[in-house]
Parts: C-alpha cells; structure tokens; sequence
C-alpha cells in the first residue's frame, strides 16, 4: 500500500472509528486506537500504538483496556516476546456475544435497581399505582429485551441472517 492510499485509508477509516466511539460516550483516543488496528497489517505492540498515534503510554494502556473491555480489540502475545500485542476483533460473532454481555449486564442493573426502588416505595408507603405502573412497564421492556437477547444469543450470526432473510420474503 503506497502513503497516499494508507493515508486516504487512515483518514476515514479512523474518522469514522472515532464517530462510533464519541457515539457511545468514549473519546477520541478509543477511536483512533480502534481504527489504527484496522489498518494494521499484524498485531501491535503497546510501543508501537504510542508510536503510531503520539498518544502517552498511559493514554493507549487505559484505552486499549476498554477497547477490549468492549470486546472491540484482543491481546495476544506472540511466541518469544514478552510484549502484549493487540488486534482488532473482526469476527461478528465475537463482537455479536461481546454486545450481548454488555447490554445483559445493563438489563441486570436495571432490573436490580427496580426491585430496589420498589421494595423501597412499598415499605415506605409512597409507592402509587402511578409510580408502580412505570416501574412495570420499565420491567417489562428489560424483561422483553432480554427474552430477545437470549433468541439472538442461540444463533451464529450467518444463522439469524438466514432466518431473518428468510422471514422477511
């Protein structure tokens, strides 16, 4: 690849990479980060994401870790290097479960955070049926998101491309 295509290639790609990550509240650090293992041709080092991004050490460690906290990259290490290197996850059906355990442990905190308000409210006496009624129907929502979550979860993502594809003729 000759500079002017990497360069074109650098400019969008990571443009967009860093859009995806100010979309999702991360800054602009977790897009660029995530755009430059796209581009990458092998594994980086830590060394060389500071190199290639003049972001501090720290700045790409701190970032890197949520970059593979949201299942986005993965650390490996190569035979006979010490060294952690990262690559971005590419794989839909390892970004699919990624998206799922984050979106289940929302559900999970929701759910926790409503049963909580609701025991509060009734043992206090101030829970109206206003009150109890949007609580259901928050409950409902999550109870429901997660019923999908776990349809989804059954199926490989080519599986519920070939059945959604299918349904919708």
């Amino acid at each position: 690849m000759n500079q002017e295509e990497r360069r074109t290639l650098k400019r969008y790609i990571i443009d967009a990479c860093v859009k995806s990550a100010n979309s999702k509240g991360c800054g602009d650090a977790v897009g660029v980060l995530r755009g430059t293992l796209f581009l990458a041709e092998e594994p980086m080092s830590m060394d060389e994401l500071v190199e290639e991004t003049g972001y501090s050490k720290s700045t790409v460690s701190s970032n890197m870790s949520l970059l593979e906290n949201l299942g986005l990259a993965r650390r490996l290490v190569k035979p006979g290097d010490k060294r952690y290197h990262y690559i971005p996850v590419t794989d839909h059906d390892s970004l699919k479960k990624s998206m799922l355990v984050n979106v289940r442990s929302e559900i999970q905190n929701i759910m926790v955070a409503l049963d909580l308000t609701e025991k509060e409210l009734a043992s206090e006496g101030h829970a109206t049926d206003a009150v109890l009624a949007r609580i259901a129907k928050i409950r409902h929502f999550y109870k429901q998101t997660d019923k999908l979550l776990d349809l989804v979860s059954r199926y490989t993502t080519d599986e519920l491309i070939g059945i959604l594809e299918k349904e919708s003729k």
